[in-house]
């Protein structure tokens, strides 16, 4: 086998020399494209580079500019790399689908991804205050009555001391002493002396009044009992707001409709239901447009669909005459019904503010409704137009009473919340509960009020009488509709 002879020592030292040359350039080339890399290039450079840097073991990472942040380019560990994919592989297949950073890929955490297209999230009472209300167009004044430089309204005093009624003595029967202190159930609950309500035994000659007297009062035990019960599972377990409405507000309100609605009143839900637009309030944005101040409540009390003793027959009538849109929502029921009051619910860590704040904003929307009718019928005297409405807090129920300051600008005044006798109402004690109860039993009684003192017959009844047809009643007759007999609904 024939062998390469080997090179003579001068030949070797000029080849070695040559390749000790060609790796020096080789070295000083590499290290001048390495030193094109540091620093990162700015936004402002308009440069980009052609290839992905050289990758390692130790950094996996694709070097790109962003065109909207002035601030200096990063290094995006989230590469287009997937698990079937090589580490190694990255600089070498992947430069065709390197991701250019922009306002419309940015890698934020979800909770900070705020862009133009995300929903704009629903603004804090920090942001939408009460002050916010005052000043809009139209605006919604909501203050406490105490304090204010003027006295309310005539009218406006007459409600507040017509709800105030039992609220001071006598809020409790007294025939459900004994079962309440003998009920190991409710444990030690301190009950005042003036709570009680003045011995009735006089008026139970009849036996048949007796034994009413006894079904009724049973019947209000238990309810309040469970209401109690739940109640204080709902601040212990630190349930929800919708455990709060379902266990406890709605079975108290309805117990109110049953000992005082007469079959007239309901209890609605309108979480879910917008508001007609053009009765909300606004202010200007950033950019001088009006942003419409909107929120939700959680019940009203509507006046019944139902036969007598409900209004059907006055509802007939008010689709017949094309004048059917009574409410100032939106829903296609909820539009067409006559509406009273309204409840706002929070849990026991609930926001207050933003309890009054919701409140505040429906509140003005159904008076201005009101109004409004009230205007195309032509009703000269609308100081009847006063509504109770209530927050509630846990076990805290704060009430306030709504009026029309202002026809001309549409301006609402909201007084409250109140205090005195209505600071007392909550629920975190028997005591409490039937204060509560007793609260509601006075709204419901001045909604349903037929004679000129209430809100049905002083104001609700003559708008819907006057669209219904234009015809003129006398103040104190009662409706076609509610002049029979009434009727408890549980």
């Amino acid at each position: 086998m024939t062998t390469t002879p080997p090179l003579s020592p001068s030949i070797a030292a000029t080849k070695t020399s040559r390749v000790e040359g060609w790796i020096k350039q080789l070295f000083d080339q590499t290290s001048n494209r390495t030193d094109t890399l540091s620093p990162p290039l700015t936004p402002g450079s308009g440069l980009t580079f052609n290839r992905k840097r050289a990758t390692s073991s130790l950094c996996t990472c694709s070097m790109s500019a962003r065109t909207s942040s002035p601030k200096r380019p990063r290094c995006d560990t989230d590469s287009e790399i997937l698990p079937a994919h090589s580490v190694s592989a990255t600089g070498e297949t992947s430069n065709a689908s390197v991701l250019l950073l922009n306002e419309r890929n940015t890698f934020s955490p979800p909770g900070s991804q705020t862009g133009t297209k995300s929903p704009r999230r629903a603004n804090s009472p920090s942001r939408d205050s009460m002050a916010f209300l005052a000043s809009a167009s139209p605006p919604t004044i909501t203050e406490p009555s105490s304090g204010l430089k003027d006295p309310p309204p005539r009218r406006v005093r007459d409600v507040m001391e017509r709800l105030e009624a039992g609220l001071d003595k006598g809020w409790i029967p007294i025939e459900l002493r004994k079962l309440i202190e003998e009920d190991q159930d409710f444990g030690y609950q301190r009950i005042e002396r003036h709570a009680w309500s003045e011995n009735t035994t006089s008026a139970l000659s009849n036996p048949i009044v007796d034994d009413e007297l006894r079904v009724r009062s049973a019947h209000v035990f238990r309810k309040v009992k469970e209401i109690w019960l739940n109640a204080r599972v709902c601040e212990l377990q630190g349930r929800d707001e919708n455990a709060w409405c379902i266990d406890v507000i709605q079975p108290l309100v309805k117990l109110a409709l049953r000992l005082d609605g007469e079959g007239k009143l309901w209890l609605q839900s309108v979480q879910s239901q917008a508001i007609t637009t053009q009765f909300l309030s606004s202010v200007p944005d950033a950019s001088g447009r009006p942003r419409v101040l909107d929120r939700k409540a959680d019940f009203t009390l509507s006046f019944s669909h139902m036969p007598s003793p409900g209004f059907n027959d006055l509802y007939s009538r008010l689709r017949v005459a094309n004048t059917s849109v009574i409410s100032h929502m939106a829903d296609a029921f909820t539009r067409a019904t006559a509406l009273f009051s309204c409840v706002e619910v929070k849990a026991a860590n609930g926001d207050r503010t933003e309890a009054g704040y919701q409140l505040s904003i429906w509140m003005a929307a159904s008076l201005r409704k009101k109004i409004q009718l009230a205007q195309r019928v032509g009703l000269l005297d609308k100081s009847g137009l006063v509504e109770p409405c209530v927050s509630i807090v846990g076990h805290e129920t704060r009430v306030y009473f709504a009026f029309v300051a202002s026809e001309e600008t549409g301006a609402v005044q909201i007084l409250g919340p109140e205090v005195g006798c209505f600071g007392l109402c909550e629920t975190g004690s028997v005591s409490g509960i039937f204060r509560t109860l007793r609260l509601w039993q006075n709204v419901i009684a001045y909604g349903r009020d037929e004679s000129s003192e209430g809100f049905w017959g002083g104001f609700m009844r003559e708008v819907l009488q006057g669209l219904a047809g234009g015809v003129t009643v006398e103040h104190n007759a009662p409706l076609a509709s509610a002049a029979h007999g009434s009727r408890v609904y549980v």
